[in-house]
């Protein structure tokens, strides 16, 4: 059973409408802001756990919206190009060792440190997203709102 299984997120459609009313930029960079501050824990976990003795593999483990070395693109996954993602997991410096450490090799055993960050906090991801994402909409919106007012 998932640890996804039975978890609901209320509130969503009116934090969708809350975002179209942005203009798309300050909708786009608000979320990518909200996706990354909600990673950085998982980040964080996943460099503590990731072996020292593998050259840049800790360092290299970052938040961003960019799929990195793998070439993987949103238009070759079906993403819409409006969507937003933000991703965590090693950069080009880490991803030569990174997957033969996680998931083994015929010589190594797998040493599943972003298996384990992911399982210490994807409960954490959906708890409280509605009221988290809608304070920061909300704080993207009034500081639109000042621009807008002090250009006249």
């Amino acid at each position: 059973m998932s640890r996804w299984s039975g978890t609901k997120v209320e509130g969503l459609a009116d934090l969708s409408k809350a975002l179209h009313d942005l203009p798309n930029g300050l909708g786009k960079g608000t979320l990518v802001r909200f996706g990354k501050k909600r990673l950085e824990p998982m980040r964080d976990t996943a460099k503590a756990k990731a072996p020292k003795d593998k050259g840049a593999l800790s360092e290299s483990i970052i938040v961003g919206t960019r799929q990195g070395r793998t070439g993987n693109t949103k238009k070759a996954r079906g993403v819409d190009r409006a969507a937003v993602e933000v991703l965590m997991g090693p950069s080009e410096d880490g991803y030569p060792q990174a997957v033969p450490e996680e998931f083994g090799s015929v010589n190594n055993k797998p040493n599943s440190y972003m298996r384990a960050a992911w399982d210490e906090h994807n409960g954490d991801l959906l708890t409280g997203i509605a009221a988290d994402l809608g304070s920061a909409i909300d704080k993207t919106a009034k500081r639109h709102a000042r621009r807008q007012a002090r250009r006249g």
